[in-house]
């Protein structure tokens, strides 16, 4: 189990077509843009129907990182790579609060957008320092960068 046999498989697994479910993703933002609109659903509703639709996202994330998960040989990389799920999960809920207070005119638009944008660029560091200590607990782990490498030249 080496490096390259990991990337062919992670490779398999992105090229997976899920055209239909951003498809599908895309109507049902439309639709619930417009339900909120014209107050057919209450802000809740579109909460809990925004998180149905969010969670193949989260079991694809699953299914990825399990990929990863078995070509690493250090327990303690193992342990982070759940753990980095798990707080993907967790997030959630703050996530939720975030959107309900913009449904709800809590916090204005621009409040939400400095919000989003620093989430963003925290989100970012936060990879980045987490792909560079993985690479360092494990050898075998692949970060984001190599698969694209490895993708663009079509050798994985």
């Amino acid at each position: 189990m080496d490096k390259r046999s990991q990337m062919r498989e992670l490779t398999a697994f992105d090229q997976r077509k899920h055209s239909t479910h951003v498809f599908l993703s895309a109507v049902l933002a439309a639709l619930l843009f417009f339900s909120l609109e014209y107050n057919w659903l209450s802000p809740m509703t579109v909460i809990f129907l925004s998180i149905a639709a969010g969670l193949p996202d989260f079991r694809k994330m699953w299914q990825r990182e399990n990929i990863k998960k078995q070509f690493l040989k250090s327990d303690a990389a193992k342990r982070l790579i759940h753990l980095n799920s798990i707080f993907g999960l967790v997030t959630l809920p703050f996530f939720l609060v975030w959107v309900y207070a913009l449904l709800t005119d809590l916090i204005t638009l621009q409040t939400f957008a400095l919000i989003g944008l620093g989430a963003y660029v925290l989100a970012i560091l936060e990879h980045r320092l987490y792909e560079r200590h993985m690479a360092q607990l494990d050898e075998h782990y692949v970060t984001e960068a190599e698969l694209r490498e490895e993708q663009k030249w079509g050798s994985a």
